[in-house]
């Protein structure tokens, strides 16, 4: 897409700012720490920016020491390594097994690449046991600035971020139901609806709990979100219906009022006003989407008078919201130790090929040899096509900037120029994204930094190819051989999440199979639009995956949580709840419970229980459809293990 004047000057003003900030960053940590640690302030610097994503501040003395001893962990391996290169081979091969299994999310965004670059500049640049007590006081310190950006950055992210993110969704709703009104395509909105969701979704999860607590922030933005979500969701199936003008007005109002704050409804004068329409003339389809309106609005209304008094911090966790045993870090890391988890087997190999060819380059003392170790490191990927794609790139990238500095290095011999070169490149760096581009820059910092004051550059130049070469081939023969992992394994890897998921919801709320935690039928009812931002992700770079799938599971998911919210607020719903319950618990199997629903639908008399009959029958059909097997059930708590 091509940026206006206006974003140009924005991007360039924002990207020259920040690389202002982190140069002034490296320079004062240098001038505290000395040249030798000056590496530790560069990679602190990133990680401190890559770290933002995920809201620290929550737990911040807990994350504080967790990043101190992360760090010093680091610091004291490195140190080892460079003193025995036996103990450094099994020193490396724990320390990247540890960090591609345990920083590699199946569900957000990873961030091994980072930390494992913080460990490779470590290991690449020894020091003496007398620099060692400032290498690990830089550590320190380098925990404390990211923990120092995170409390300025994402304290209260989420009280602050969500008004703006729910204003997005209202006004997508809002167009929406303009579009509906004049018969338009939804297309496009329904797109930026589905991502606006996700995104505060997502938030939800990285800055609305703390370890697997939610706060009562956090639940109560959910709760909103789950509305607002079934709002659309009625949008879509109200097109073209007789009484479509008149629940169309009532939605825009309900909706238009929530964007100007004076969100009001007399529940009893609404359901008069629908028991008024002739709902016998609607078939049974149609009367729940107006039911379903009338129950979002009975939720509005309790949550958005104590929208803006719930505040997110470690202080307002609903303590009693613990979560089980089975979800909680320790267990499900213990359930994950084997090879079938596709993270670690990429940990196991990320950990043989980086250990193996460092152990190699310094046995040898093989000089610019680290160069094929950042190789083998930047192309082990969790995907096969993934390190292919990359290789490809990468030896692509390599010769460009090798070239660019054979040119310009044999020309300009003066360290002075040389050194404005060096700058430029990284600050030029920021704005590529392509791999291979990106690599071309890295490739003439690297050289430009090892030529700086050699007069032919061209035997650097050289080294800097062939070392790359070596690393893609042993980087592509661990791919093929090593516990290797396809982009089909994430997607069945996912959609196994998907269905374990939705059973487990289903027991949640309805076969009292738990004990109804708020935090576990929140982490559950989040889980679709998790899945969804990955396929995403994983579609740009290489899976064809349909989301078909995961679009009918989101309604599923919100469908339950509706109920979930019902029987909490709502008396009467949570009678009829209990006799639904009643036929479900004492059902054998998924095909029993819907056959028992469906005489239930038949025999009953009651519009509300048959509805509720019709809905729950709907979400039993969908979860029968998933192939869902009853022995695969404890192991959704494996899959978990992406929200610890």
């Amino acid at each position: 897409m091509k940026k206006n004047k206006k974003e140009i000057i924005s991007l360039i003003f924002s990207k020259t700012l920040i690389f202002i900030f982190v140069v002034l960053l490296v320079s004062l940590f240098k001038s505290i720490f000395k040249p030798e640690n000056s590496l530790i302030g560069v990679t602190t610097v990133v990680l401190m920016l890559v770290l933002l994503q995920t809201d620290l501040t929550l737990n911040p003395i807990k994350n504080l020491l967790n990043l101190i001893v992360l760090n010093l962990a680091f610091g004291l391996s490195a140190f080892l390594v460079s003193q025995n290169v036996l103990l450094g081979l099994i020193l490396n091969f724990s320390i990247m097994l540890f960090i591609g299994y345990y920083f590699s999310y199946e569900l957000k965004k990873p961030v091994n690449m980072m930390v494992g670059l913080h460990y490779m500049l470590m290991i690449v640049s020894p020091i003496s046991i007398s620099q060692l007590p400032l290498r690990l006081l830089s550590l320190v310190a380098g925990a404390f600035m990211i923990m120092g950006v995170q409390l300025l950055a994402n304290k209260n992210k989420l009280t602050k971020s969500r008004n703006s993110m729910f204003n997005k969704i209202v006004d997508d709703l809002l167009i929406k139901i303009d579009l509906l009104r004049s018969q338009s395509d939804t297309k496009n909105i329904d797109t930026s609806l589905s991502l606006n969701i996700a995104n505060l979704k997502s938030l939800i999860f990285e800055s609305g709990k703390s370890e697997s607590h939610f706060t009562e922030c956090g639940v109560n933005t959910l709760n909103i979100l789950s509305c607002l979500e079934k709002i659309n969701y009625i949008l879509s199936n109200v097109e073209n219906k007789s009484y479509s003008s008149q629940i169309l007005d009532d939605i825009f109002t309900v909706v238009n009022d929530i964007k100007n704050d004076k969100f009001d409804v007399n529940i009893t004068d609404l359901e008069c006003k629908y028991s008024e329409l002739n709902l016998c003339l609607l078939d049974i389809v149609d009367i729940e989407v107006v039911y379903d309106f009338i129950d979002v609005v009975k939720t509005l209304n309790v949550e958005l008078k104590i929208y803006k008094n719930t505040i997110n911090n470690q202080k307002n966790v609903q303590n009693e919201l613990s979560i089980p045993q089975e979800f909680k870090e320790l267990h499900v890391q213990k359930n994950l130790m084997n090879l079938k988890s596709p993270r670690f087997a990429y940990g196991i190999r990320l950990g043989l090929v980086v250990s193996l060819t460092f152990f190699i380059v310094k046995f040898f003392n093989i000089e610019y040899g680290e160069w094929a170790v950042y190789t083998v490191f930047a192309l082990s990927q969790p995907h096969s096509e993934y390190t292919i794609r990359k290789s490809k790139k990468r030896i692509i990238g390599t010769i460009m900037g090798s070239i660019v500095m054979a040119i310009l290095f044999n020309i300009v011999t003066d360290p002075g120029l040389r050194t404005v070169m060096l700058v430029l490149a990284g600050y030029l760096m920021s704005y590529v994204s392509d791999y291979r581009n990106l690599v071309a820059f890295v490739t003439v910092s690297a050289v430009a930094s090892a030529a700086l004051y050699v007069p032919n550059p061209n035997f650097i130049i050289i080294n800097r190819i062939v070392f790359v070469v070596i690393g893609i081939a042993i980087s592509l023969l661990a791919n093929k051989f090593v516990f290797s992992r396809k982009l089909l394994d994430e997607e069945n890897n996912l959609n196994n999440i998907q269905r374990d998921s939705s059973r487990k919801m289903l027991g949640e709320v309805l076969l009292n199979e738990g004990n109804k935690s708020t935090s576990v039928i929140g982490i559950l009812y989040l889980i679709p639009d998790l899945i969804d931002l990955r396929i995403s992700y994983l579609n740009q770079n290489g899976l064809n995956m349909d989301k078909s799938f995961i679009n009918k599971n989101k309604v599923l998911m919100n469908d339950l949580y509706q109920i979930y919210l019902l029987e909490k607020d709502d008396q009467v719903f949570n009678k009829i709840l209990f006799n639904v319950e009643s036929i479900l618990i004492n059902s054998s199997n998924l095909d029993i419970m819907e056959s028992r629903i469906q005489e239930a639908t038949k025999s009953t008399s009651n519009i509300k229980e048959k509805i509720l009959f019709i809905k729950i029958s709907r979400i039993l059909n969908i979860i029968n459809d998933m192939n869902y097997s009853e022995s695969n059930q404890s192991t959704l708590y494996n899959y978990l293990t992406a929200f610890n």
